[in-house]
């Protein structure tokens, strides 16, 4: 049996496009997916694809039941301009000479049955109304925190914005990125789900640390090795990805992978084993400085000396790889505040779904 073809931007993928492919599957065995951006858009073809497979597996579609496809058109489907809809149609007809064959067109748009007709497809109009999923992809590109929750796991994933907060120990990093989560929280609707990653290398220390009490040695003279920070990088990741799937529209990181890879240089005295991750415009970095912060010592950190030194070489490698960040100092109030503003900031920038 032929498949059923569903097409579109899907920008962003949100769960109304979910129950659309759903619905193609329930009148054919297989649906094919045509993803088509344009060259300026902020989200990629290859991003919408991927954030939208996500979403489906996690709505429990069998990824043998889609073949997804992608690509780029140099001007968006206009149904009242003939010429263009034309063109569409060819650029899509050229897609599916590379997927299984078509016999359906399945969408939600009121001019669906026209576009069959140019497609030379059968047509089928599934919840015109968006009575089953209540917004538009429109409608979310114009207010997407208030819409959020209509994201399904992989577009959140996707975009997400990460306040990373990383620092030299016992700066505050970790009060600080648990305050900048509850003032987030505070403002309610889809923030009330904002997440926090606690840092899985204070885990690993503290078993590190109770290893050495157990060998009765001082924690410090247990030994680092590379496959440490290997496993700190990998559930670290981990875990950010769990966060962005489950939570709010920013997710607030007490560390990541790329301040994994300086902790290494620092405890293992040499090059990195990791590589340094790529940048995403939708990570900020917060410095917090020792400035005004009282040392404490908790067993596992290092002296009071290396704070310094440490915080200058968080704040070169940011400067060296290119990435967006902030210095924090001051109370935890003033700290919180210039955090929450580069935030908004980053969202206002990031949510903008026009241009990169």
């Amino acid at each position: 049996m032929p498949a059923a073809l569903v097409t579109g931007t899907f920008n962003p993928p949100h769960m109304g496009h979910v129950k659309l492919i759903k619905a193609a599957i329930e009148k054919r065995d297989h649906v094919v997916v045509v993803v088509l951006a344009q060259p300026h858009d902020r989200l990629t073809a290859h991003d919408r694809a991927r954030a939208l497979m996500q979403d489906c597996v996690a709505e429990g579609v069998a990824e043998s039941a889609m073949t997804i496809v992608h690509g780029y058109e140099s001007t968006p489907y206009k149904p009242d301009n003939p010429d263009v809809a034309k063109s569409n149609a060819r650029v899509i007809e050229a897609h599916l000479r590379h997927t299984p064959p078509v016999d359906l067109l399945v969408t939600s748009e009121i001019n669906g049955e026209q576009f069959a007709q140019l497609l030379g497809l059968h047509s089928y109009s599934f919840d015109p109304e968006r009575t089953q999923v209540p917004v538009s992809s429109t409608q979310i590109r114009e207010g997407l925190a208030n819409n959020w929750h209509l994201l399904g796991p992989g577009s959140r994933e996707l975009l997400s914005i990460r306040a990373v907060f990383i620092g030299a120990e016992s700066t505050g990093t970790t009060t600080t990125t648990l305050a900048v989560q509850a003032e987030l929280m505070k403002r309610g609707g889809n923030f009330t789900s904002t997440n926090w990653i606690r840092e899985y290398g204070r885990d690993l220390t503290m078993r590190k640390a109770e290893q050495a009490e157990a060998m009765g040695l001082p924690e410090y003279e247990v030994p680092w090795t590379t496959n440490d920070f290997v496993e700190i990088a990998i559930v670290q990741q981990q875990l950010e990805d769990v966060a962005a799937r489950t939570g709010g529209p920013v997710v607030c990181c007490d560390t990541d992978v790329f301040a994994t890879i300086i902790w290494e240089r620092r405890y293992l005295r040499g090059k990195a084993s990791l590589p340094m991750p790529v940048d995403s415009q939708n990570r900020i970095y917060f410095v917090t400085q020792p400035d005004g912060v009282p040392f404490v010592q908790d067993k596992i950190r290092n002296s009071e000396g290396l704070r310094e030194s440490m915080t200058r070489e968080f704040e070169d490698d940011l400067i060296s790889t290119g990435r967006s960040w902030m210095a924090l100092d001051g109370s935890v109030e003033t700290r919180v505040a210039i955090a929450l503003d580069a935030i908004d900031a980053a969202m206002a920038q990031a949510f903008d779904f026009h241009t990169h």
